[in-house]
């Protein structure tokens, strides 16, 4: 697994206004590779590939196609406009009319977005301690 900054900066990036550029594009990817790891069993539909289960065979190839996927999709669509089409259209279908078929109330899916954001903000912000910050012990 890759880490969170690069180890070297291409030479063509070296300038300093391009270093940031890349470490920006390189913290995009990775957050993208960490995201979007595919699960051996899964029946998925992938880009170029179809429906296909993820198995060892082809698992490498599923997280590449979604990598790829998302960073395009990243740059036309914010991922939140993603979640939210897919909240607000619950038990609705494409005339905003009730569709039994479809899982979900669009309110209670709304309110389990939100406490589960607000909690995983602070369940990771309980875990920060003061080093986290940059902030050094009083020595007295």
């Amino acid at each position: 697994m890759a880490t969170n900054a690069p180890t070297t900066i291409p030479a063509e990036f070296a300038a300093p206004h391009l270093e940031d550029a890349y470490r920006r594009g390189w913290n995009h990817g990775h957050g993208i590779a960490c995201h979007n790891v595919p699960t051996l069993g899964d029946k998925l539909f992938v880009e170029g590939m179809g429906r296909v289960t993820v198995d060892a065979e082809n698992i490498r190839e599923v997280h590449q196609s979604f990598c790829l996927t998302a960073e395009s999709n990243s740059r036309s669509y914010s991922p939140f406009e993603f979640t939210a089409n897919e909240f607000n259209s619950a038990e609705s279908d494409e005339d905003g009319k009730h569709d039994p078929d479809k899982e979900g109330d669009s309110e209670a899916l709304w309110e389990a977005f939100e406490a589960g954001t607000n909690d995983a903000i602070f369940a990771d912000l309980e875990t920060y301690t003061d080093s986290d910050y940059g902030i050094e012990p009083d020595s007295e």
